[in-house]
């Protein structure tokens, strides 16, 4: 899948989504050009974040499994967005090689889910976590 056609089904596949913390936040979108290599101080760059803060680095399903679980007590509207939340999993995963999720900070967390597309570029989205 060429690159600008990933990035219109990421927005398709995140828009309206929240992602759910001590605040909610939406998810946008990351397209890097001809930046394939990534590690803590190129991402603390490329964000404006100074060099010190705090990088964790996780992995994709670990991240999203606390929205991708359909609990039995889920309403159809509840169960809905589960869904919505596996489709887009699937499409970062089909679609993005050596995706890692980076969770920049401290209380209020940037979160950027990043991979390498077809063309070698780095694309994903980003988010915002606040954990007190």
């Amino acid at each position: 899948m060429k690159d600008s056609e990933l990035i219109d089904h990421l927005k398709q596949a995140s828009e309206g989504l929240l992602w759910l913390s001590e605040s909610d936040y939406p998810f946008e979108i990351v397209y890097w050009e001809n930046l394939n290599c990534l590690d803590s101080s190129k991402l603390l760059q490329r964000t404006g974040h100074d060099l010190s803060t705090k990088v964790e680095v996780k992995e994709l399903a670990q991240f999203f499994q606390p929205a991708t679980e359909a609990q039995d007590w889920y309403n159809a509207q509840e169960l809905a967005e589960c869904q919505r939340y596996q489709a887009l999993v699937n499409l970062l995963q089909t679609h993005l090689q050596e995706i890692k999720v980076y969770r920049v900070g401290e209380v209020e967390i940037d979160v950027y889910l990043l991979g390498k597309t077809e063309s070698g570029s780095l694309a994903g989205l980003s988010t915002k976590v606040v954990e007190t």
